[in-house]
Order: C-alpha cells, then structure tokens, then sequence
C-alpha cells in the first residue's frame, strides 16, 4: 500500500519556551486524515488558519480543482473541514479579505485571468469524472523543495502567484512574527494550519528572523493508493 503523507512538524528557537507546529494541508484528503489533524490540534494552545474572510467568487471557482473531486464517491475523497469552534482554542486568520483579494486578482494580466478562468473548470471535471485517486493526490501534493514545474509556472503566471502564494505568505510571516514577540517566552504550542505551498516561506522566514529549526516530526497519511 502507497499513499502520499504530510509532516506536522515542529519548530523551536533558541532561547525561547514557544513552540510553532506546521501542518501543511492538502485540501483533498482522507476523511481519516482531517481527524488525526484535528486531533492534534486540540492539544495546541493557539491555531493561526487559512481562510479568506468574506464571499469571493474568483476564491470560490478556483477552489472547484479539489470540490468537484471530492463529490466522486469512487474516489473516496473530502474537502479539508476542521470546527475551530468546536475545540475550543483560539483562533487567528491572517488571511487576505476578499475585498483584498479582488483587488490583487485585477492585477493578474486579461488573457492569464481567462486561461486560468478556462483550464480549473476542465481540470476539476477531468478528474472528477475519469481521474483516479492516485493521479489526483499526487497532482495535489507539494515537495519541501521547488520543482522545474512550479519554477516555470511562476515564471508564465508572475502575478496569479503574487496574488495566491506570495502577499498571503507575507501576511501569514508577519502574523507568527508578531506572535513571536509577544508571546515567545511562554510554553505554548502555535499551530499553523495553511496549504502546503505556503510552509517554505513560512520555515525560511521564521529561522531568518529567530532561527527557528525544525526539531520533531510526524507523518500524517493523506491518503492511500
């Protein structure tokens, strides 16, 4: 049995009590694999989470590559959904609005906006209707270190990943800095729950500024094959 896995992984600074544990998400997954994340977080003593605040229709559409998927039975596969409310811990989203959102998602060039607009609905229908469970995970996952294929699609599409990954991993940085300074003395655990793609910016930035390193890790089952 194969499958692909995501580490929860946590970090610590020298000299400091706070502990940050990174759970890089992938959207579609085992219903199993929300619970274990769930589970763990309920140990945390404060959760900064993923989420654009208010209604945005662009946000809407482009999460269509993993929801319509996800209504396949055959594929056996769910939304990521985890109650905050139900645990009962404080929550922070650092997150864009989705007037900011907008805004950004302006900037991104006519003609890129229209072939994104084009090949999401295509994509997410493709698997829903003929895609297996294996090619659609291993489509979704991220690897810790960038590959030919992210490279070149930044490269094409500059502005779509200002907007998606770089402004938001700015403000996800700035958030756990803050916390950091305020709070890093105290023996508290911090999970970050955001898309995997956001974890590098996140691992660079926080041993830049404080040196924190990765000291433990738990592999976590996405799904199997």
């Amino acid at each position: 049995m194969s499958g692909v896995r995501a580490a929860a992984i946590t970090l610590k600074a020298p000299d400091t009590a706070m502990r940050i544990i990174l759970f890089p998400m992938l959207h579609l997954g085992s219903a199993s694999y929300y619970q274990s994340v769930t589970a763990r977080l309920a140990d945390c003593d404060l959760i900064v989470a993923e989420g654009i605040a208010g209604t945005s229709v662009t946000a809407w559409a482009l999460t269509l590559a993993y929801r319509l998927p996800a209504r396949n039975r055959r594929l056996a596969l769910t939304v990521q959904g985890i109650d905050y409310a139900d645990l009962g811990i404080p929550v922070i989203r650092p997150d864009m609005t989705a007037r900011q959102f907008r805004e950004g998602w302006r900037s991104v060039p006519v003609l890129h906006r229209l072939a994104i607009w084009c090949l999401i609905p295509l994509f997410a229908l493709s698997f829903a209707l003929v895609g297996t469970r294996r090619t659609l995970i291993r489509h979704l996952g991220t690897e810790d270190l960038p590959n030919p294929a992210e490279a070149q699609a930044r490269q094409l599409l500059p502005q779509f990943h200002e907007v998606l990954l770089d402004h938001r991993d700015r403000l996800l940085t700035d958030c756990l800095a803050s916390i950091h300074d305020q709070r890093h003395s105290e023996d508290i655990d911090v999970a970050v729950v955001y898309g995997a793609g956001h974890m590098q910016a996140v691992t660079h930035d926080l041993f830049r500024r404080y040196g924190y390193r990765p000291r433990t890790a738990e592999w976590l089952t996405v799904a199997d094959f």
